[in-house]
Order: structure tokens, then C-alpha cells, then sequence
């Protein structure tokens, strides 16, 4: 546990010196900056679908963009020859993704609460906000290891909302009809969307909702312990 809390202090540090905690910050300030924009009447709608797009794709692309950095400063096999576990290296990564995202939404749904009258189950929204970080951490990594240079991880997180995350947003601004929902949750963005809308205000916790939590939990195991851990030490050989 000592080794694991120094490996999370550096963790933190480098996330400091690339400036991903502060972009992190800068993000959500923009978020908040937005909705006083639209305005308090209708800003409500807007808080679930921001901390979405916070939670999921900011997390893949700060992860994706940290792991280029390490690249970048041949990190990558210095800390595989350190005197912790490669499991650990790759746990304080997620858990420093999940800090990011709760970071961002704390504030955005204080912010919302107080600010816009938002109604928040916070109990839900901050578990849920957890799996949902972690199950994109994974998925940024896998995506990240898989491409040589900044502007093709760019490119691969762009194709990734393109597929999984845009639909999941039509669906929640209308543009996409009921009926695609049940088609809807074989994407980790929209199992995350219903995890969020939960939390803003249903009656009760629904059917996909629960299947959406099973989901990303079965998902982030599988992706974590067949893909990204091997590729993981595959990488860092290379480098």
C-alpha cells in the first residue's frame, strides 16, 4: 500500500506537469459557462448530458493523452522496471482518470443544484460516475495503445463518438426515436447516459439501467484483463 500511495503521488505529479488536471479544470469551467449561457430555465436539461460528455469522452482523451506523454518521455518501461506490479501501474492510472471525473462533476452538479434547481440523487450519480470513468479509462487505454502518434488517437476517439456516443446523444436531445434504445445498449456511452439520466430525476431505477450497471462492469474486466493488460506490458517492451 506504501509503494501503491507513492506510485499515486507521481501519478499525480505527472498529471500536473502535462496539464491535464488543469485542462480537466478549464473544461469544466467552460461546462458552467455554458449553461449560464442558455440560461436557468433551461440549463437543467443541459447539467446530465455535460457531465456525460465529461465522465466518458473527456476521460478517454485525457487518459489517451497522458499515456502519449509517457510515450513521449520513454516513461513507459522505467516504470515497468520499478518495484511495483504492472496491475498497480495500470490501477493508478484508472484511479487517477476516476478522480478527474469526479472532480469535473462534483463541481458541475453542485453548480447545478444550487445554481439551476437541478434535482440530483447524489448517492447514485457519484457510484455510477465511478464505473462509468473507469469503464472509459479502459476503453481510452485500449484505444491509445493501439496508435502510434497524437493526431491518430485523435482520430480513433473521434470515430469512437461517432459510433457509440453520438447516437447516444441524439437519443437524448430527440433526435433518435424510442425504439432504438434496446439497440442503444450495446454502447458503453449510452449505458453510461442512462446511468446519469438516473441520477437526475427517475422513478426508479429501470430495467436497462440495471443492465447498463452490468454491462460496464462486466466490459471494464474483460477489456482490463484480456486486452489492456497484455497490451499494456506489450507497449512498454517497445518503447
Amino acid at each position: 500500500m506504501n509503494k501503491f500511495g507513492i506510485l499515486m503521488q507521481d501519478e499525480f505529479k505527472r498529471l500536473a506537469k502535462y496539464n491535464i488536471i488543469q485542462v480537466s479544470l478549464g473544461v469544466t469551467v467552460l461546462w458552467l459557462a455554458v449553461l449560464f449561457l442558455i440560461g436557468r430555465n433551461e440549463a437543467g436539461a443541459f447539467i446530465p448530458l455535460f457531465i456525460f460528455m465529461d465522465v466518458s469522452m473527456m476521460t478517454m482523451l485525457l487518459i489517451g493523452a497522458g499515456l502519449f506523454y509517457e510515450r513521449q518521455e520513454n516513461t513507459l518501461k522505467t516504470l515497468m522496471v520499478t518495484p511495483v506490479s504492472t496491475p498497480a501501474i495500470i490501477a493508478s492510472k484508472i484511479v487517477s482518470a476516476v478522480y478527474i471525473a469526479l472532480q469535473s462533476t462534483v463541481l458541475i452538479a453542485l453548480a447545478g443544484h444550487f445554481l439551476f434547481d437541478a434535482s440530483i440523487n447524489f448517492f447514485a450519480l457519484i457510484p455510477f460516475v465511478i464505473l462509468i470513468a473507469v469503464a472509459h479509462a479502459v476503453i481510452g487505454y485500449l484505444v491509445s495503445m493501439h496508435v502510434r502518434d497524437f493526431t491518430s488517437m485523435i482520430a480513433m476517439l473521434m470515430l469512437y463518438m461517432f459510433i457509440f456516443a453520438f447516437p447516444s446523444i441524439f437519443y437524448a436531445i430527440d433526435m433518435i426515436g424510442g425504439g432504438w434504445e434496446t439497440l442503444l445498449i450495446v454502447s458503453p456511452s449510452h449505458a453510461a447516459m442512462l446511468m446519469i439520466d438516473f441520477s437526475f430525476g427517475a422513478e426508479g431505477i429501470g430495467t436497462l439501467t440495471i443492465i447498463g450497471v452490468v454491462y460496464l462492469s462486466f466490459l471494464s474486466i474483460v477489456l482490463m484483463r484480456f486486452f489492456v493488460y497484455p497490451k499494456y506490458i506489450e507497449t512498454a517492451i517497445k518503447e
